[in-house]
């Protein structure tokens, strides 16, 4: 409040003027704890992702692993199946 052109430093708030402080003070510290619970949820999110133990990555990386892996194998067994059938065509020609 400015007084012969002096800033006092006092207000004079009306009842309408400190429930409207009321609620502003209320959805600050909502906005606070919304934060917190944001940040919690952040932090969960990232650890089940990116934990290279037990996250989606791991998962990720354990899954392409055994596609390598059965991929591998099944070039190996299909290589011996198809020489298998070929031997067994030559066989029944050859006799």
């Amino acid at each position: 409040m400015q007084v012969n052109g002096n800033y006092s430093g006092e207000y004079i708030l009306n009842g309408q003027d400190k429930k409207d402080l009321n609620v502003i003070i209320e959805r600050m510290e909502q906005a606070d704890k919304d934060r917190d619970q944001m940040h919690m949820d952040i932090k969960f999110i990232k650890e089940n992702m990116f934990n290279p133990h037990k996250g989606l990555w791991a998962e990720t990386k354990q899954n392409s692993q055994f596609r390598e892996n059965a991929t591998k194998w099944r070039s190996i067994v299909g290589t011996g199946v198809v020489g298998l059938l070929f031997k067994q065509i030559y066989d029944i020609f050859s006799s």
